[in-house]
């Protein structure tokens, strides 16, 4: 790619990236770590394209994508027609918006409902968001998140000499080498280990959890439990594992997930479900929701309400 650590060049690592199929993380990792401004461009660009082609997505078919007054010479690509489509996104945002002040502090990195996205942060961490998820990164501290609502992958580069640390309403989370799940509820918070470990309240319990390890916060209520590794961060391959979880819950997750409105009736709010969700299969077939969590799922205007009976 040429004009290595220019915007154009962050801009083709976003679109890149934004591919499902990306596997070139540790090149784009290397390029990150070699100008600790170009996190900033490739985090702005990222942004700027999942907000871009959210938009897309919504917009009327009627209603002709905006055409920019100029456009630069730029080289021929060829992209899958997925990528491309991002491209156009990417471009159109770029012509409208510009780029962000890079010194703001700090910023936000947000997902619709029913999108996901991935920040590639300048160290090597990686950091992926499932639908409806809100991240407050701080450019001053590169080794400290905060999620203020949704559900996060954080794929960290351990460094003992400075620990990477998640910040969830009053808890505070420090990774010991790690790749680990956390997920924001309105009944609390869920931690989940995948590889290395995690610190809970450092500066006090400090509860540590393992790979297989899921914590379950709610109020004073702590709760340990053991989980399949391989369910952890499962949502990334289109699954939601559940253990005893109230349906509440289990609604607000899978409606952010696909971007549906669920609600919950209150006679089955607090019901407690064990098991795992397919969301392609609930996207195909809303209403199938309820066979599995053994309610009746029923249509209410322009969303779904689980309940006792239809």
């Amino acid at each position: 790619m040429a004009g290595d650590g220019d915007d154009e060049t962050a801009r083709d690592w976003a679109i890149r990236s934004a591919d499902p199929a990306f596997d070139d993380w540790d090149a784009l990792t290397d390029w990150l770590a070699a100008d600790p401004v170009r996190a900033d461009r490739y985090h702005h660009a990222a942004a700027n394209l999942a907000d871009m082609t959210d938009l897309l997505r919504h917009a009327p078919a009627s209603v002709p994508a905006p055409t920019p007054a100029f456009a630069p010479t730029r080289r021929r690509r060829w992209w899958p027609a997925g990528v491309a489509t991002a491209a156009a996104a990417a471009a159109a945002v770029f012509f409208v918006v510009g780029d962000p002040d890079p010194a703001a502090q700090p910023y936000a990195v947000e997902t619709a409902a029913g999108a996901t996205r991935t920040v590639a942060l300048a160290d090597g961490s990686r950091i992926a968001l499932a639908g409806g998820t809100r991240l407050i990164l701080d450019r001053t501290d590169t080794r400290l998140a905060a999620l203020e609502r949704g559900q996060a992958l954080f794929t960290i580069r351990h460094d003992a000499q400075h620990p990477f640390r998640v910040r969830v309403g009053g808890e505070e989370l420090v990774d010991t080498g790690t790749v680990f799940d956390v997920a924001r509820a309105a009944t609390g918070l869920r931690v989940a280990v995948a590889e290395g470990g995690v610190m809970v309240d450092p500066a006090g319990e400090r509860l540590a959890l393992g790979p297989g390890d899921r914590l379950e916060v709610t109020g004073a209520h702590r709760v340990v439990s053991h989980v399949a590794v391989a369910s952890v961060g499962a949502w990334e391959r289109g699954q939601l594992s559940y253990l005893a979880t109230p349906l509440g819950t289990v609604a607000a997750e899978v409606g952010q997930a696909l971007g549906l409105r669920i609600t919950v009736a209150p006679a089955v709010a607090t019901r407690p479900f064990t098991g795992t969700v397919a969301l392609d299969g609930i996207r195909r077939d809303p209403a199938s929701l309820g066979a599995l969590v053994d309610v009746a799922m029923v249509r209410r205007g322009d969303g779904w309400e689980l309940g006792p009976g239809s």
